[in-house]
C-alpha cells in the first residue's frame, strides 16, 4: 500500500493512519515523496527519542548475506579452517546461538552499568543507599533517597522485548522505575523500541492490571557513543563512563549523557473513573530529579530534560479503549508521538 504525499505545510498537520499511527508534521516542512504506510509509521515512532543510530544497515545486510552463503560461494574459507561445507547449515545454527549469547547485553554488563550510576549517586549524596535485591530471574534494586523515600528499580533489556511485561511492583516501594538497556540492538533507531515498550507493553499492563509504573528510564553504555550520539547539552564528565561501560564516548569523550526519563501516570487509569490520569512531574517522581542532579542538569532545565507518557481511556457498551501519547518537556503539551485508539481487554 502506497501513500502519496505532496504538500507544503504552513501550519501543523496531522495525518491519520491505520493501527496506532498518527504523524505530526511541523510547520514549513516540505515532503515530496512516495512512501509506504509502514514508512510513515516508522517515522512517527522514531520521534519518541531524539537520538538516531549512526549505523550502516546496508553493510550489515551484506555481511549477513555473505555469512549465509559461505558454503556455496566461499568454500575455500571453510576448508582452510577445517570446516566441512556439507555440514555448514547445522554448524551455522549452533554458532548463531552461541554468538547471540555472547553479544547480548547479559546481566553482568547491565548490572555494571546501573551499579556504577547508583554508586556515583551515592558518592555525591544524591541517594542515601542502594542495594541489589534480585532473585528468581528478577533484577530489583532498592534505593533510599535522603528523605527516606524508597525506590524500586526493575532492570530490563530492550524496551520492545517480551520481558518488559514481566515484573511486579514491590509493596514497599514509594516509587517504581523500569530501567531499560539495549546497547546491541542497532538496526532500528531507539525511539521505535521505546514507543513499542511504552504503548504496547507497559501502558497496557498498567491499564489492564491496574498497577502503577512511575517512570521508564532508557539508558545504556551505547548512549553518547559515536553510534548513538546524544543531542543533550548536559552530562556527567567524571569517571562514570569508564566505570560503567567499555563503550567509548563520541570523539573519545568521557561524558555520559543524562538518561532518557519517561514519566508515567501517577494515579491508576480507569475508563470510567479516571480516563485522563495526571502525569508525574519531577517533584512527585523524586528519583527522576535525583538522576538529573547526578548528570549535572541545572534545576531550571530539569523540566525540559524529561519525557512524559500519557494514556487516555474511553469505553462503550462493547469494550474499553486506550490511546497513548509521549512528548518531551513537561511544559510542552503537544505530543511527539500519538497513538490511535486501541481496544483493550476488560478484566
Amino acid at each position: 500500500m502506497q501513500f502519496n504525499l505532496q504538500v507544503n505545510l504552513v501550519c501543523r498537520t496531522i495525518i491519520m493512519l491505520p493501527q496506532d499511527c498518527i504523524i505530526l508534521f511541523d510547520k514549513y516542512n516540505t515532503i515530496d515523496n512516495q512512501i509506504g504506510i509502514e514508512g510513515l509509521r516508522r517515522m512517527q515512532q522514531e520521534r519518541t527519542l531524539q537520538c538516531r543510530h549512526q549505523f550502516d544497515l546496508a553493510m550489515a545486510n551484506r555481511l549477513k548475506e555473505m555469512i549465509l552463503n559461505l558454503d556455496h560461494r566461499h568454500q575455500a574459507i571453510l576448508l582452510a579452517n577445517n570446516i566441512d561445507p556439507n555440514q555448514y547449515s547445522l554448524l551455522l545454527n549452533s554458532a548463531i546461538q552461541s554468538i547471540r549469547g555472547t553479544f547480548s547485553a547479559d546481566y553482568s554488563e547491565k548490572a555494571r552499568y546501573l551499579d556504577a550510576i547508583l554508586e556515583d549517586m551515592k558518592n555525591k549524596e544524591i541517594i542515601l543507599t542502594w542495594e541489589f535485591q534480585g532473585g528468581g530471574g528478577r533484577n530489583d534494586y532498592r534505593v533510599e533517597l535522603p528523605n527516606g523515600r524508597l525506590v524500586a528499580i526493575e532492570m530490563k533489556g530492550c524496551p520492545d522485548g517480551n520481558n518488559m511485561n514481566i515484573w511486579e511492583r514491590p509493596s514497599w516501594a514509594d516509587e517504581f522505575i523500569i530501567w531499560s538497556q539495549c546497547p546491541n540492538s542497532l538496526a532500528n533507531d531507539p525511539g521505535r523500541g521505546v514507543w513499542s515498550g511504552i504503548s504496547t507493553r507497559l501502558m497496557t499492563k498498567v491499564v489492564v492490571e491496574q498497577v502503577l509504573v512511575d517512570a521508564l528510564v532508557f539508558s545504556d553504555g551505547r548512549c553518547g557513543s559515536f553510534v548513538r550520539k546524544c543531542p543533550k547539552n548536559f552530562g556527567n564528565d567524571s569517571e562514570l563512563r569508564q566505570n560503567a561501560t567499555d563503550i567509548i564516548g563520541h570523539n573519545d569523550s568521557g561524558r555520559m549523557p543524562p538518561p532518557c526519563i519517561f514519566l508515567f501516570p501517577r494515579t491508576i487509569p480507569h475508563s470510567r473513573t479516571n480516563p485522563n490520569p495526571p502525569t508525574h512531574d519531577i517533584s512527585t517522581c523524586q528519583f527522576s530529579k535525583a538522576i538529573l542532579w547526578a548528570f549535572n542538569v541545572p534545576e531550571n532545565e530539569m523540566q525540559n530534560e524529561v519525557h512524559w507518557a500519557r494514556v487516555e481511556l474511553r469505553a462503550d457498551v462493547a469494550a474499553d479503549y486506550k490511546r497513548t501519547k509521549v512528548g518531551w518537556g513537561l511544559a510542552n503539551e503537544v505530543p511527539d508521538v500519538e497513538g490511535g485508539w486501541v481496544k483493550i481487554k476488560r478484566e
